[in-house]
């Protein structure tokens, strides 16, 4: 099988191979593609663009995606075990359990909901809080558990609202390209976007003006050189702040202010998870 990445909803060549090694016996068995910096800025810029109308579905008809896309990869599941097995090195159980529970994590997702708090409600005033999705999510994975650090990635972010540029790991990169070109047949174009770059290209991406969130998980060495280069442009994607409708300055102690305090790391399960890929607003009204 020869594998391609997945840009605005069709397979691409990369502008060059490499070649994955079987752990097992160290020898190459599979070419994976390399995009370059041209390559990498059209799918941000397929994520943007996917973003406004994805973000604009219910919560629960972007739940109906995530399980289509469940189901995709558990018809596909013998597959992309021998496939992690082959690229990871984990028995052929334990990679069966990984997918297994990817499949889980996708439908669990899938029913998650965060809806708005009222804060206030009464006959002077009325206090909501709100949360928006972010945008672009650069999503990035560790060569140990590639596809259930994937799916525990975009499950929040794709059901809260975002779109997603998945990044895999250079040495296990043939289970995300294979997710992502499962994922075409069940996602609009543009929402998931799979490539695989060089260690160069890194920090284009984290540090890409059009990125809002990068989610990160890996080393503490690389996390470190992750967080480094995007501290370099945070200031100018942090969006924070209150709405105040018929009011101004209208502080109370107990209604919180709107803003981001995205890490990339951090909880990703239920209401916890779904807050790491929105943005706080708070709407107060007076009446």
């Amino acid at each position: 099988m020869r594998y391609k990445m997945s840009i605005n909803g069709k397979l691409v060549e990369g502008v060059s191979t490499v070649g994955v090694e079987d752990p097992a016996t160290g020898a190459v068995f599979e070419q994976c593609p390399i995009a370059d910096e041209v390559q990498l800025d059209r799918a941000v810029s397929a994520a943007k663009a996917a973003f406004p109308a994805w973000a604009k579905r219910t919560y629960a008809d972007r739940g109906v995606s995530l399980d289509e896309l469940a189901d995709a990869i558990e018809e596909n599941a013998g597959k992309m075990a021998t496939l992690l097995t082959r690229e990871q090195g984990k028995p052929l159980s334990a990679a069966h359990e990984e997918i297994d529970w990817s499949i889980a994590f996708l439908r669990f997702s899938a029913t998650q909901d965060l809806p708005d708090k009222t804060v206030r409600d009464n006959e002077t005033e009325l206090i909501v809080e709100t949360r928006t999705p972010l945008g672009v999510v650069a999503a990035i994975t560790p060569w140990n558990y590639p596809v259930l650090m994937l799916v525990m990635k975009i499950g929040p972010a794709l059901l809260s609202g975002n779109t997603v540029v998945a990044k895999p790991a250079p040495n296990t990169p043939l289970t995300t390209l294979f997710l992502g070109e499962l994922a075409l047949s069940v996602l609009p174009a543009g929402v998931l976007n799979v490539i695989t770059i060089t260690d160069d290209l890194g920090t284009k991406l984290t540090c890409h003006p059009d990125v809002a969130k990068v989610s990160f998980t890996g080393s503490t060495r690389t996390g470190i050189y992750v967080l480094q280069s995007v501290s370099r442009t945070l200031a100018q994607r942090v969006q924070t702040g209150t709405m105040w409708i018929n009011s101004h300055m209208n502080f109370s102690f107990d209604v919180p202010l709107g803003g981001a305090e995205q890490s990339g790391m951090g909880v990703q399960l239920e209401q916890e998870g779904l807050e790491e890929f929105t943005q706080l607003k708070v709407i107060s009204a007076v009446r």
